[in-house]
């Protein structure tokens, strides 16, 4: 029998288990590194910013092999914001670019006929 003080009373309580307030739970699940997501975000026409989510990628990888969970889970979340922008600007771009190319093949079309 241990005595412990809760997290929602200041007087303390006898119990067998120390209390929520002394032992939080942590979250430890495997962070995610979006490695696949990082490589799909390559192919894209936005590379500076494509580049650098990989390479956050690889370092949140290597974050948790050497033991470093929060730091896996924060680089993990930067490649992860890096991929995402990078996979919706390079559909902005290439939108643009294919609108831009068919208006080009329609005028030249039509100055032709």
């Amino acid at each position: 029998i241990s005595i412990a003080y809760t997290a929602f009373s200041p007087r303390p309580s006898i119990s067998r288990h120390s209390s929520i307030a002394t032992n939080p739970p942590m979250d430890r699940s495997k962070p995610k590194d979006y490695l696949i997501l990082a490589v799909i975000a390559c192919f894209c026409p936005v590379w500076p910013i494509n580049i650098v989510g990989f390479v956050y990628s690889i370092m949140s990888r290597n974050s948790l092999e050497q033991g470093n969970i929060d730091g896996a889970r924060r680089l993990g979340r930067v490649a992860k914001l890096l991929s995402v922008v990078s996979l919706v600007g390079g559909a902005i771009i290439i939108v643009a670019c294919a609108k831009t190319f068919t208006q080009n093949a329609f005028n030249y079309l039509n100055n032709k006929l």
